[in-house]
């Protein structure tokens, strides 16, 4: 799976369609395996969802999208995902809770009061389960 966030600096961007670059975490079993940084380049919704798709993005995550990001990343395939996280990486984490905890509706003020130790628990089975097949 892979999750991009549109950034601007270090910063969840405002708005995708305005964001400076994408960070794309590329995840395996729930665990973050790499981050890569591509830039926007001022390209038209449908030429940034046609780009994300290329790269495998399954979900976007930003503050907020556009009528036009929206209708163009429906078209991809591409799940948008509106965040208030503090971080870029603080959303991909969030969603990927999210989705492999089956947690619909889920508020981040919750997720934020409640150490996510359930969270922290799976990765490291999987990480274990990666180790053991590995060796």
């Amino acid at each position: 799976m892979k999750i991009a966030v549109a950034c601007d600096g270090l910063d969840i961007a405002a708005a995708a369609a305005t964001c400076s670059s994408f960070a794309c975490y590329t995840t395996q079993s729930g665990v973050v395996t790499g981050c890569s940084n591509v830039p926007n380049m001022g390209l038209t919704p449908r030429e940034r969802a046609s780009i994300l798709q290329q790269m495998g993005v399954d979900a976007l995550i930003a503050r907020q999208f556009t009528p036009e990001g929206l209708a163009a990343l429906d078209e991809a395939g591409i799940e948008a995902v509106i965040s208030n996280a503090a971080s870029p990486r603080e959303a991909a984490d969030l969603y990927l809770y999210r989705t492999l905890m089956g947690e619909e509706g889920l508020s981040e003020k919750s997720i934020k009061e409640e150490p996510l130790g359930e969270l922290d628990d799976a990765f490291a089975r999987d990480e274990l389960k990666l180790v053991a097949q590995s060796a």
